[in-house]
C-alpha cells in the first residue's frame, strides 16, 4: 500500500479519538442539563451550609411571603409543577413526613396561581402554597423539579437536591435539625 493511504489512515484516527471522547463528554452534559440526573442537579443550587437568601414570592391567595419568615423554624421547601409526576407522587406524603418530624412544609410551585389552586385542590394539599417566578427560581437558583432545600431554625441550608421518594423527605426533614 501507497504511503499516502497509511499517512491518511493514522490522521483519520488522530480525528476520531478525540471525536469519540468528545461525544462522551457532551453526553455526559446532556444528562445532566436535560435528563436532571441528581448528580448534575445537587451540584447546583444554594451550597449546603451557607444561609438561605432573602427572597420573597406570593401566597396563591395573592399575600406576599419571605423566606425570613423561615427563621426559628426548621423548614423543608420543596419546589414542585403541577405538570410534574414525581411531585404528584410525593406530595401526599410531604405533609404527614413534616408533622412526624416538626418541620414546617413549603410548597413552592412553579405555576400560576390559578393553576396552582386548581392543583393543590385537586390533589387534596391543604398546607400553604407558594408561586415560583423565574426571578424567585433563580435568586434560589432551581431548575428543575421536586428540588429541596432543607432548612434549619437559623436559616441554614442542611440538605438539597431532587427528592423523588418517601425515604429522601424523610432524610432532608431529619437533616433540618441543629446539631
Amino acid at each position: 500500500m501507497s504511503t499516502f493511504f497509511w499517512v491518511s489512515y493514522l490522521i483519520l484516527w488522530l480525528l476520531v479519538i478525540p471525536l469519540v471522547i468528545l461525544n462522551l463528554v457532551l453526553f455526559r452534559q446532556l444528562g445532566i442539563m436535560i435528563m436532571g440526573t441528581a448528580r448534575g442537579v445537587n451540584q447546583s443550587g444554594i451550597p449546603v451550609g451557607k444561609r438561605l437568601p432573602v427572597a420573597t414570592t406570593f401566597h396563591i391567595d395573592g399575600t406576599e411571603w419571605s423566606t425570613d419568615e423561615l427563621l426559628g423554624t426548621s423548614a423543608l421547601i420543596l419546589f414542585g409543577s403541577p405538570t410534574c409526576r414525581e411531585c404528584a407522587e410525593i406530595l401526599p406524603d410531604f405533609h404527614r413526613i413534616a408533622e412526624l418530624n416538626q418541620v414546617k412544609p413549603v410548597l413552592m410551585l412553579f405555576s400560576t396561581p390559578e393553576l396552582a389552586s386548581d392543583y393543590v385542590r385537586k390533589i387534596q394539599y391543604n398546607d400553604d402554597v407558594y408561586i415560583v417566578s423565574s426571578e424567585l427560581a433563580h435568586h434560589l437558583d432551581v431548575q428543575v423539579t421536586p428540588f429541596a432545600y432543607a432548612i434549619d431554625p437559623r436559616g441554614v441550608i442542611r440538605h438539597k437536591g431532587l427528592v423523588n421518594s418517601r425515604d429522601q423527605l424523610e432524610s432532608y426533614m431529619k437533616s433540618t435539625r441543629v446539631s
